[in-house]
């Protein structure tokens, strides 16, 4: 019995770090100042294939519908004050994710901690970094379906509606496949409550180009806003189970605001 409840304390430990796992923003402006994005193309430098001046392929929509153009990033989610980030599964944070985790154990929490790599780099309001999603053998399949990153917003702040809700991408050349990736999930929430979404299958994402080819491929995927939104998550659903992926996909940053334009 002794036993059994200090594993259970463990897990809970663990499922605990979870939640607080990548939240270190200290909300503080980014150089160029509050939740202005630097990086890209627009500035000269390399965002390993992430370019900011509206030749990336996009996929975004209102309403559940699609619109036109392909975006341009003007704004991160610092511009709402000290954003965290949180890595989880199913579109769940906090509580919710916690008690999942603890009838999954130990190993599991460990294993979806160490999925996403550099998670606050999404929140630095820099396009030339980005947090790495891995995939590892056996943590998905039963009660865990994705691995996800969450944007959280401070408490009682908003993006209001009107704005937008949009990830830059990149996928490593040589890891996706049309046998690998499932979807790509943009998904917003307002207390913990699903507010609208944006889904990538396997057939839209070869239509941006973000699978096969040579060098990194390249998207912008998410939503504008009807509603308003205190957090933003990414998921990652893969079509094979029983592989390992050590980069199989690149979050570069969440835009809270941006452009719209016709490709050059």
């Amino acid at each position: 019995m002794h036993m059994r409840n200090k594993m259970l304390k463990t897990m809970t430990a663990l499922a605990a770090s979870l939640v607080l796992f990548g939240c270190t923003s200290n909300g503080e402006d980014v150089a160029s100042g509050g939740g202005i994005i630097g990086g890209g193309s627009s500035s000269g430098g390399s965002s390993g294939g992430l370019s900011n001046d509206g030749s990336t392929p996009t996929n975004i929509t209102q309403g559940g519908k699609p619109v036109t153009g392909n975006f341009i990033c003007t704004q991160g989610a610092k511009a709402y004050g000290n954003v965290t980030t949180q890595v989880g599964s199913n579109g769940l944070v906090g509580g919710l994710l916690t008690d999942l985790l603890n009838r999954l154990g130990a190993t599991t929490v460990t294993q979806l901690l160490n999925s996403v790599s550099n998670p606050d780099n999404v929140i630095d309001g820099n396009l030339d970094t980005y947090a790495s999603v891995s995939l590892t053998l056996g943590l998905l399949g039963g009660l865990l379906d994705s691995v996800d990153e969450s944007v959280v917003l401070p408490s009682g702040a908003s993006v209001p509606a009107g704005k937008f809700a949009v990830y830059g991408l990149t996928f490593p050349k040589g890891t996706v496949s049309l046998s690998l990736l499932s979807r790509v999930k943009v998904a917003t929430y307002l207390n913990n409550v699903a507010q609208e979404s944006n889904t990538l299958d396997q057939n839209a994402l070869a239509l941006l180009g973000a699978i096969g080819g040579s060098t990194p491929a390249a998207a912008f995927v998410g939503v504008k806003t009807t509603k308003a939104y205190d957090r933003a998550t990414i998921s990652l659903t893969p079509g094979l189970l029983s592989v390992n992926v050590g980069d199989a996909m690149r979050i570069h940053e969440l835009c809270t605001d941006g452009d719209l334009v016709t490709a050059p």
